[in-house]
């Protein structure tokens, strides 16, 4: 310091340097340090649980990728002249379970909770194509449903950039081989597990930009970058190595003159890299929640007066146990990052698509773990019947020829010419038959593979022995049944990834967007969310306003089923045209949505629109509605004026039954007078009677059988006959004097008109 500068010299007083003491980074503390060693042990201990299996995979993928010889036995063809030749019959039937995940992509879609939810669950469900299509994400789920059937476990992560200027959400696929999961977790959504692991190697300078507080740390993991077995550490063992014994999880690195991977160009770099290990871990924690009212399930905040206020107002809380979901970054020398989730979903961000695990432990494993033996076999099949035809036996006698080496030699050419000594034997053997069956045998193995993976020769398009299509197509369905696991745990772990995509829009995706949406075509649409309405004041398409449910399509399973299915109504439908065509028109729609074509949905709502025909799926629009309510009113009038004019014919026949009565009635009187003449006449003139009787049967009137009363006259119960007292003098000449003088002829009678009776004088 100067003497200019020294505040002594003008009477003032020189303050001492004081260091103010260097604050210590919260990851330095016990329990941070604490933290990180067990990390570090669940990391080291699943790197050596999982290793065996890790090694297995590696050659499971090299067979995929034609590494299939081991270094030993390439070498011994290679020093008696002959190729490792590889026949890959793995390959094309990986291919086919990988191209028919890419043939036919499942489809989804998202459902509301409730009735009103429809609207944003639709927005969501475009949301979420939007973000397929912009994070390119049918790519990377065809990329980790790959290393599933390749290795037997593939990766898809879901998380969040934090670059503004892009798309928030990503989907992408990650490596197995930078993966550890919790081995102990038997479920397949890792909803048990502990932890899960990631690492990546970064240049140092890099990491320490992303770290630059923890630059100390990164600097003592750095690795000098001279040896392969630096950077690769755990992954050394599958290089070029293969399994030497039965029971021998891997091997060394053997040394010799064949070698399918080129070590020296991986063996040296100049680039310090650092290891950097991303752990996402459960941690118990005890929560206080609400247990009613409108924070029910909500954790008490101390800090939110709202909280505080329910919880003097009498809300009820409680303590609960949970695996509160927690992230944290380290290297081999410490830790550089660690903190809570910020998601609120409650998982890990990283989804596994499974192939197959082993029953005795979970461990994955891929469709050519059981392929690799066969596969082998073939191998040395085809190099033992290539040795068996290109090379000759010599059976001769002792001195047969002058030269050994020149018979050898001239053996072996096609055109050899051979000079042997007379009187000796010499006979050059020749044993094709037995080159033939090993290429028999080689064939087998081809067969074997083909029916192990459960893809046949029909499903690869290969000529067989079925003729038939419907042979044809029952070995193809054969082919599906037995990589049917396989496929359903790509659905499950594409359910995963949208739940959790999901739960990531209802949270983040807060503020106003367009999204655009391509159609079926390839036109492309245009959708709001998040949209304020400045006329009334709301959100329109708010996508974090509701929960809603993520679905997988069932469009696409099964298709050969479907395609069956869609043949036989097909045909029902076509056999129905030609009894009644308008029941084959309104089942059409029906039929078309059977059918696996594009554009399938805008067919379906052409032809109902022809016919008048409603979704029975959607809800009615305002229209519909309108135009139902005026159809039920239209029925109800047409069924009244039906009941008015049931009941106008019901009164019309009632009108003409009383006249029929009426009628009838008239009749009888008219018969009952008639009958009182012309007993009158019977009871005055007795001979009549029989007269009367003759003519009655002349008109064909039949007595009743027994005698008695007559049934088409009936006579009312309690009735009897009056009793007449007929005259005593019956002769017309002298009629009986009258009872009365004042009773005449006409006593009795009605109608003043001639009834052809003549009164008696």
């Amino acid at each position: 310091m100067s003497p200019f500068d020294d505040p002594s010299r003008m009477g003032g007083t020189v303050k001492p340097l004081v260091q103010k003491p260097k604050r210590r980074h919260n990851l330095d503390s016990e329990e941070m340090r604490a933290r990180f060693t067990k990390l570090r042990e669940w990391f080291d201990q699943e790197s050596q649980r999982q290793a065996a299996n890790r090694f297995q995979m590696a050659l499971d993928c090299d067979y995929y990728d034609g590494l299939q010889w081991s270094e030993d036995d390439a070498q011994v063809l290679l020093d008696r002249n002959q190729a490792p030749l590889v026949f890959n019959e793995i390959k094309p039937t990986i291919d086919w379970m990988i191209g028919t995940e890419r043939r036919t992509r499942i489809d989804y879609k998202v459902l509301g909770r409730e009735k009103s939810d429809t609207d944003s669950a639709l927005a969501k469900t475009q949301l979420l194509k939007y973000l397929d299509d912009t994070n390119k994400a049918r790519f990377h789920r065809s990329h980790a449903f790959g290393d599933a059937v390749r290795a037997g476990v593939g990766w898809l992560e879901i998380g969040l950039r934090g670059d503004p200027t892009e798309e928030l959400l990503f989907v992408r696929s990650e490596s197995w081989r930078n993966m550890l999961y919790d081995s102990n977790d038997p479920s397949l959504d890792l909803t048990e597990a502990r932890y899960v692991f990631r690492w990546k190697w970064l240049d140092e300078d890099v990491a320490e930009t992303y770290f630059p507080d923890r630059k100390h740390i990164i600097r003592q993991a750095v690795t000098d970058g001279l040896s392969i077995t630096d950077e690769d550490d755990e992954d050394v063992w599958y290089l070029g190595a293969r399994v030497t014994a039965p029971g021998q999880d891997f091997a060394g690195v053997s040394v010799g003159r064949y070698a399918p991977i080129d070590h020296a160009a991986l063996a040296w770099s100049r680039r310090a890299r650092v290891k950097m290990i991303e752990c996402w871990y459960r941690q118990p924690v005890m929560r206080r929640k609400f247990s009613a009212g409108d924070f029910i399930g909500e954790v008490f905040d101390s800090a939110n007066p709202e909280h505080v206020a329910a919880l003097q107002a009498g809300y009820s809380v409680f303590d609960k146990l949970e695996m509160e979901i927690r992230c944290a970054v380290f290297t081999s020398a410490g830790m550089v990052w660690e903190g809570p989730s910020p998601f609120r979903h409650g998982r890990f961000p990283f989804v596994p698509v499974w192939c197959y695990r082993r029953q005795r432990d979970n461990a994955p494993y891929g469709a050519i773990r059981q392929l690799r033996d066969p596969q082998d076999d073939m191998n040395k099949r085809h190099s033992k019947a290539q040795w068996i035809l290109s090379t000759n036996q010599v059976e001769m006698e002792e001195g047969a020829v002058d030269d050994i080496e020149e018979l050898r030699a001239e053996v072996a050419r096609p055109d050899g010419i051979i000079i042997k000594n007379r009187g000796k034997d010499l006979k050059i053997n020749r044993d094709a038959q037995l080159a033939e069956e090993q290429l028999l045998l080689m064939d087998r193995d081809a067969a074997h593979i083909r029916n192990a993976a459960g893809v046949t020769a029909e499903n690869l398009g290969r000529e067989t022995n079925a003729n038939s299509g419907k042979a044809i197509l029952a070995k193809q369905e054969q082919g599906s049944v037995v990589t049917a696991e396989v496929f359903d745990n790509l659905r499950l772990a594409m359910q995963l990834a949208g739940e959790i995509e999901l739960a990531c829009i209802e949270q983040f995706y807060s503020a106003p967007k367009v999204i655009r949406i391509l159609g079926e075509r390839g036109a492309a649409k245009y959708e709001q969310i998040n949209r304020f309405d400045p006329d009334t004041g709301q959100i329109l398409n708010d996508v974090t306003a509701t929960h809603a449910d993520f679905v997988i399509s069932e469009q696409d399973y099964r298709s050969s089923l479907r395609e069956a299915m869609f043949e036989s109504l097909f045909d029902i439908v076509g056999r129905l045209a030609q009894m009644n065509p308008q029941v084959a028109l309104n089942l059409l729609d029906l039929v078309v949505e059977m059918a696996d074509l594009p554009g399938r949905d805008e067919l379906v709502a052409r032809i109902r629109k022809i016919n008048g025909q409603r979704d029975p799926d959607a809800d009615p629009t305002p229209e519909e509605m309108q135009a139902d309510q005026q159809a039920a009113a239209q029925q109800a009038e047409a069924k009244q004026l039906e009941l008015d004019r049931a009941r106008a014919e019901l009164d019309q026949i009632k009108a003409k039954t009383r006249d029929i009565v009426a009628a009838a009635l008239e009749k009888g009187i008219k018969a009952g007078y008639a009958s009182m003449q012309a007993g009158q006449v019977v009871a005055t003139m007795p001979a009549v009677a029989p007269i009367a009787d003759e003519l009655m049967r002349a008109f064909g009137y039949q007595p009743p059988t027994p005698a008695g009363h007559d049934p088409n006259f009936p006579v009312p119960a309690g009735a009897t006959a009056p009793q007449v007292e007929f005259p005593t003098n019956t002769s017309p000449m002298l009629p009986a004097a009258p009872s009365s003088p004042g009773v005449d002829a006409m006593e009795g009678i009605e109608t003043q008109r001639a009834d052809g009776v003549q009164p008696m004088q």
